[in-house]
């Protein structure tokens, strides 16, 4: 009995088989008409994200204690600073006020001179020290090594606008390591308001 069963199941799976093969033979394709949403602003919880402006037209490699890379726009200071308790701190200072964005929490009192390095490697590191690579202790990194030489590596700061269906307007501010004429890797992403 099973043994009619499973002729039975193969032969009529083998005649559907071919009775499609038939089917496409005679049929010719057409080319589908699929609706395209261009104005992407109107899809729901889509962001609109657009650059207003970047830090420069230095960009430094490293930042050494008490040293920091700024922007401004719109009475707002955006500061990106190596504090001397080792934390990398990222500000937004305006009329008086100052708001932390972000930080790398690598606040610590046993080692001194905290240094931050772009490096050649590719990856963006905290020492505590001013003596690279002598006598440094790596105390943070952001783990953007790569296999081959950065040339010209660097740190900068860029600020958009920020918008969408259901949020509010604001901003975004990112920090990117730069190198090899390209921006290689943001490095902090913050949306604020």
């Amino acid at each position: 009995m099973k043994t009619k069963l499973m002729t039975f199941l193969s032969l009529s799976m083998l005649l559907t088989s071919c009775a499609q093969d038939e089917t496409r033979d005679e049929i010719m394709p057409t080319a589908k008409q699929v609706a395209v949403n261009e104005n992407n602003t109107s899809r729901i919880g889509l962001t609109s994200v657009k650059f207003i402006k970047e830090s420069g037209p230095f960009h430094p490699q490293a930042l050494n204690t008490e040293e920091s890379l700024t922007l401004e726009h719109n009475g707002s200071v955006y500061r990106l600073i190596m504090q001397m308790d080792n934390n990398l701190v990222l500000y937004r200072e305006r009329q008086g006020h100052r708001t932390v964005l972000w930080h790398s929490n690598t606040h610590r009192t046993d080692v001194v001179g905290p240094r931050l390095v772009a490096q050649t490697d590719g990856n963006l590191v905290i020492y505590a020290s001013n003596s690279i690579p002598v006598n440094s202790i790596p105390i943070w990194s952001a783990d953007t090594t790569v296999n081959y030489h950065v040339d010209s590596p660097h740190i900068k700061i860029q600020l958009y606008s920020r918008t969408g269906t259901f949020i509010p307007s604001g901003f975004r501010i990112k920090v990117i390591l730069g190198g090899n004429n390209e921006e290689r890797k943001d490095i902090i992403v913050e949306d604020f308001y």
